[in-house]
């Protein structure tokens, strides 16, 4: 019953994070929040239907609305690789806005999606499995392909967020990716690593939030390209 509980608590953080990102695209028309939005709308739903498992129980039902759930970690996921160059390029970091970075961001991406979706979804088996009282469908079978995107994800991040640090001192983003890549590397209850996505989820949004904010010329050591990368 707890766990359930506490999944649904997780639901309900991205479900706010989303939300926040939701309204600064709305009230400004910056696109930096829409990935941010989709990925932390995507963890929602995984979060709200690990919740409801315990009630539901194993059958067709719980095991159709487990297919979005393995779909959306190996579609969108990746997707924040794409998102850290852009923020990065945005934040002042020089090397990230060349062709090469661009390119091998986007080849990454693809490949980790295509390899994914390739080994994982085809054919996607589901089968039921408990855990504290909670009930869930995951993949019948362990794969690379299924450790790669997050692994690849999370580095790819952090090696944005760490050039962010470096170039504008902001260290928020750097230190919610640490967390996310440590904390699942020991390989803690599900219930640990979602917390863990929150804390990922929180600090890519707050950074999307803080590179939305208009920066005022002729302030601070790295304000002249900050300024021309919000425009």
């Amino acid at each position: 019953m707890l766990a359930a509980v506490l999944f649904a608590v997780l639901a309900a953080g991205q479900a706010t994070l989303a939300a926040r990102c939701a309204h600064r695209f709305l009230r400004t028309g910056d696109r930096l929040p829409i990935v941010p939005a989709v990925v932390c709308a995507a963890l929602t739903y995984d979060n709200a239907v690990l919740a409801t498992g315990r009630w539901i129980g194993a059958g067709p039902a719980l095991e159709s609305w487990s297919v979005p759930r393995v779909v959306a970690h190996i579609v969108l996921t990746p997707l924040l690789m794409p998102w850290a160059r852009a923020a990065a390029a945005r934040a002042g970091v020089g090397w990230v806005r060349s062709r090469w970075a661009t390119v091998a961001v986007g080849v990454i991406t693809a490949a980790v999606i295509v390899l994914g979706a390739s080994v994982e979804l085809n054919p996607l088996v589901l089968e039921p499995r408990e855990w504290a009282g909670t009930v869930r469908y995951t993949t019948a079978h362990a794969s690379a392909a299924a450790v790669l995107s997050p692994v690849v994800t999370v580095l790819v991040v952090l090696v944005a967020a760490i050039a962010v640090w470096r170039v504008r001192g902001y260290r928020l983003w750097t230190v919610t990716t640490v967390i996310m890549a440590v904390v699942p590397a020991a390989m803690p209850p599900m219930l640990i690593t979602n917390c863990a996505e929150l804390v990922f989820t929180a600090g890519v949004v707050a950074t999307a939030m803080w590179l939305s904010r208009p920066v005022p010329v002729g302030r601070g050591r790295y304000s002249g390209a900050a300024s021309r990368s919000v425009r």
